[in-house]
């Protein structure tokens, strides 16, 4: 599933993960720039998952990791938004490892049919 789909699906969990872990982090009085030296995280990372922009994190970054991590600092349970982020993109990647499960079930039928008739014209002309 490609990126901007998964942030149109769950762009109001995002925003609520974000307005949770800032509220907490406001309410204990902490300061991002301390939360980033502890956690090891950049202080924009955890801007944009305050402001549920999560996915304006690059790609090669653990993004949900990060929300994960900044969420346990603050001792902020967002378990249930998690599983609801979960729960609706299991099934499109099940159905994309189907696809890809499929597809490598077929080029190996198609290498092995192609091989199948080569023998059959090389016994045809030799005998």
């Amino acid at each position: 599933m490609r990126d901007y789909e998964l942030e149109e699906r769950n762009s109001d969990i995002f925003k609520k993960i974000g307005e949770k872990i800032a509220s907490q982090r406001k309410k204990k009085r902490r300061k991002v720039q301390g939360i980033s030296k502890k956690l090891n995280i950049n202080v924009d990372f955890l801007d944009l998952i305050e402001k549920g922009n999560f996915l304006k994190i690059p790609k090669h970054v653990p993004r949900l990791g990060f929300v994960k991590s900044y969420a346990k600092y603050l001792e902020v349970d967002i378990s249930g938004e998690m599983s609801q982020i979960t729960s609706s993109d299991s099934s499109s990647f099940k159905n994309e490892r189907k696809k890809s499960i499929i597809d490598k079930g077929f080029k190996k039928f198609a290498f092995f049919l192609f091989f199948l008739i080569i023998l059959l014209i090389v016994l045809f002309f030799f005998n």
